[in-house]
């Protein structure tokens, strides 16, 4: 989430050594900031003591970010970005994308939305910020504009399987069974057993009328991944199977009765 362009940042300083130290002295200081949020803001705050930088900046509000402060944290990065020279379009729109997370995380979901679309509209060619502003769309439920960010991001990156896995799951929505079917098949392939993917699965399947292929998908994430989020899915899913076959079956036994009494 949090990885930066350290080129970028410290290209000015022209000694090799010296972009190697700050380099090294900023991945430091963001790996400290996820672990340890309080230790993470005092280094950066030292460093922004000494030479008053960006990277320093970024890292205080990483920092407070980790903490739990959301708005905060996405303030300090919003506002950073607007601290950041307007040539460096690619750097504006990371920070702002990383802004937006922080936003959403603190529900303040339709100025996250704007803030991705402003980060898409100062450099369009990042396929995550596509897949970003997806998943608001999702949560939304505007399925159709989330299919377009979906396929922007698929042109942009024809290998990236979070957008296929994250199309899998509008198309279905929007009864695109086929289409789904396609782009989970395509996630699976990159990634045999993902549970996610193979959870997906099983829903376009039953959709389709595959009732046993369905099942097949929750049984191996069940085996495969017994304790994850989608094993437990899984196990609800395949009860509401035995439920409907029982109640089928229940059905059958009732029509051959009536039948026999008819006799």
């Amino acid at each position: 989430l949090y990885s930066f362009l350290i080129g970028v940042l410290f290209r000015s300083e022209g000694n090799a050594d010296e972009y190697l130290n700050q380099s090294i002295k900023y991945k430091a200081c963001l790996e400290l900031a996820k672990k340890n949020p309080i230790k993470g803001y005092a280094s950066a705050t030292k460093w922004f003591s000494l030479d008053k930088g960006i990277a320093a900046r970024h890292c205080m509000a990483v920092s407070i970010f980790y903490s739990g402060d959301n708005l905060n944290g996405a303030s300090r990065l919003e506002i950073l970005e607007r601290d950041i020279p307007k040539k460096q379009l690619n750097l504006r729109s990371q920070i702002l994308a990383q802004a937006s997370q922080a936003w959403f995380l603190a529900d303040e979901v339709e100025h996250a939305a704007r803030l991705l679309s402003k980060s898409i509209g100062l450099y369009p060619y990042n396929p995550e910020v596509y897949l970003d502003r997806a998943t608001i769309n999702i949560d939304q439920l505007k399925y159709s504009q989330a299919l377009i960010d979906l396929d922007q991001a698929i042109t942009l990156n024809s290998n990236f399987t979070d957008a296929y896995l994250y199309r899998a799951y509008v198309k279905r929505f929007i009864k695109d069974l086929e289409g789904a079917l396609i782009d989970i098949e395509y996630v699976l392939d990159i990634l045999p057993g993902l549970p996610v993917a193979l959870l997906e699965r099983g829903f376009i399947r039953k959709l389709n009328g595959d009732v046993l292929g369905a099942r097949q998908d929750w049984e191996q994430i069940i085996k495969q991944a017994p304790s994850s989020e989608e094993a437990g899915a899984a196990r609800v899913r395949i009860k509401q199977l035995d439920k409907i076959t029982l109640l089928e079956a229940e059905k059958v036994q009732h029509i051959k009765k009536d039948y026999v009494l008819e006799k």
